[in-house]
């Protein structure tokens, strides 16, 4: 009975161990975004550091610090070809007693496209067109894995704007429309003006944000963004056009397809279940026959085999990662436009779904138009 005793007394110490996760407090804030970015990458442990940089980098894109924002998103990002690489950081995650956010953050495909995607949008406003395209279409391979054929590479805007550079370069780009209009839907896609100098990019709401799902938290689920603003509508040198959202990124991250952490994840959560399992029926039913001495023997060794089940239950560590890139957008947009040397002042208003605009989201852009250079401007609501 003594030794049955100790048992349960150890049982009910192992169950007391579980713990709510510590709720961190939020840091604080002086009011200076980029400021207090650089500051959370400086107190991020190294694995998480990139996730810091790239949402760091859009409040300086935001702010019109595009020189910040340019430098921390190729710090973050691997060169375009480069293949991660398992580290020991990577193989941590993998391991049966370690969550997957160990890792270093290299994001999800979607948030790996709008990283490219940003990264070609600056080479155009650096004069280099032909080196924007090539970040487009690395944007577009980042989601050429997605389960469903029907799902690969289907970002409207990425194929969209390959095949106007194409055009703008002096060849065609007519099958880079085709395949946008393709995804576009009964979305109206622009004809390409080869003679348009000023490339304006829209991003309206707020994208979406990860979350576990599954059982026991082994699986990522998207809570989806959220955007009032579904069109913009600018005025310019005496002339009005809409600019209709391209991309919608909640559905371009949840038909993102399978990881290959995922079916080590799925494994990880096998073991906890069959774990926590035997743990539950070993520690109840030992109990039970421990507290007769005709059967304290058969009740200990019961007790042993639950409490070796609840430490393996307790120990693994299915959840996936769900460190998000926080300040992505939920539309993508684009507009051109052909405007003479000079400087002009565009009307940018963000229109809703029945085409109104919205209150306080208009914004009075200056855009300075030069000979023999495109002009790019980014515009948020």
């Amino acid at each position: 009975m003594k030794i049955a005793t100790s048992i349960l007394l150890l049982c009910a110490l192992l169950f007391a161990a579980c713990q709510a996760p510590t709720i961190q407090r939020a840091p604080e804030f002086n009011g200076d975004l980029v400021a207090a970015g650089h500051r959370k990458i400086a107190q991020a442990p190294a694995h998480d550091k990139n996730r810091w940089r790239l949402i760091t980098a859009i409040h300086a894109l935001n702010l019109g610090q595009h020189d910040e924002a340019r430098t921390l998103l190729t710090t973050a990002m691997p060169s375009a070809g480069q293949i991660l690489q398992s580290d020991a950081r990577t193989r941590l995650a993998q391991s049966l007693f370690s969550p997957e956010n160990v890792k270093g953050f290299h994001g999800e495909s979607h948030e790996r496209a709008m990283g490219w995607f940003y990264r070609g949008m600056f080479y155009w406003m650096d004069g280099e067109p032909d080196n924007a395209r090539a970040c487009f279409r690395t944007a577009q391979l980042m989601d050429a894995l997605a389960a469903q054929p029907k799902h690969r590479a289907d970002w409207v805007l990425l194929d969209y704007l390959d095949g106007y550079i194409t055009t703008k370069l002096g060849r065609g780009g007519g099958d880079a429309l085709t395949r946008a209009q393709a995804n576009a839907g009964t979305t109206a896609l622009p004809d390409y003006n080869s003679k348009a100098n000023v490339m304006v990019f829209l991003q309206f709401g707020f994208g979406p944000m990860k979350k576990t799902g599954g059982d026991v938290g082994e699986k990522i689920v998207y809570d989806g963004g959220h955007s009032q603003a579904r069109a913009a509508r600018i005025t310019v040198g005496g002339r009005t056009l809409i600019a209709p959202a391209f991309d919608n990124l909640t559905f371009q991250a949840s038909t993102r397809g399978n990881r290959a952490m995922d079916a080590i994840l799925a494994k990880k959560a096998g073991i906890k279940k069959t774990g926590d399992l035997v743990g539950d029926i070993g520690v109840t039913a030992g109990a039970i026959l421990a507290s007769e001495p005709k059967t304290e023997g058969a009740g200990v060794a019961l007790l042993g085999a639950g409490l070796a089940g609840k430490i393996i239950g307790g120990s693994t560590e299915p959840r996936a990662d769900t460190r998000t890139w926080t300040n992505l957008p939920q539309h993508l947009s684009f507009a051109a436009l052909q405007l003479p040397t000079g400087t002009h002042t565009a009307v940018i208003e963000f229109l809703d779904a029945n085409g109104i605009a919205l209150p306080d989201r208009q914004k009075n852009v200056s855009v300075t138009v030069q000979t023999g250079r495109d002009t790019v401007l980014f515009v948020s609501d």
